[in-house]
């Protein structure tokens, strides 16, 4: 922890291989600007990356063919969400967003420059369009 109460979070970077630019990206939605910068924000205040300021957006990467890692075992994961964004690993590297492996497979962090307005608005138009969650269920986990 720093004197602000900041945390490192290079302990919590994986070593591992960057996904190829085919994997898909998870994000829970539908995401706003409002949304995106209020993460953003959240990020910032919890966390430095080697001392410096850090702004991430949390995200979830298709890594496996099958199980909690896959493109079905994240949608499942994200039941509560009626719709998702998928993006490609290779548009947020090509848009200049690159994930950090952070926290816990398959958990990613998009970096981004800072919460301004043209940023993020250039993130969610990476994000594109919603995707319906074939998973989703109407009613939240443990409730009848």
């Amino acid at each position: 922890m720093t004197q602000r109460g900041w945390e490192e979070l290079r302990p919590y970077l994986r070593d591992e291989r960057p996904p190829d630019d085919t994997t898909i990206v998870v994000r829970g939605g539908p995401d706003t600007l409002a949304k995106l910068a209020v993460h953003a924000q959240r990020t910032h205040d919890a966390y430095i990356l080697d001392g410096e300021p850090l702004w991430g957006i949390s995200v979830y990467c298709a890594l496996d063919d099958v199980g909690p890692a896959s493109l079905d075992g994240l949608l499942r994961r994200f039941a509560s969400y009626r719709a998702v964004h998928l993006p490609r690993t290779g548009q947020l590297r090509a848009a200049g967003f690159p994930l950090l492996p952070s926290f816990r497979r398959p958990h990613y962090t998009i970096r981004l420059d800072g919460d301004d307005p043209v940023g993020l608005a250039r993130l969610l138009d990476v994000f594109g369009p919603m995707q319906a969650n074939k998973y989703h269920r109407r009613e939240r986990p443990g409730r009848r």
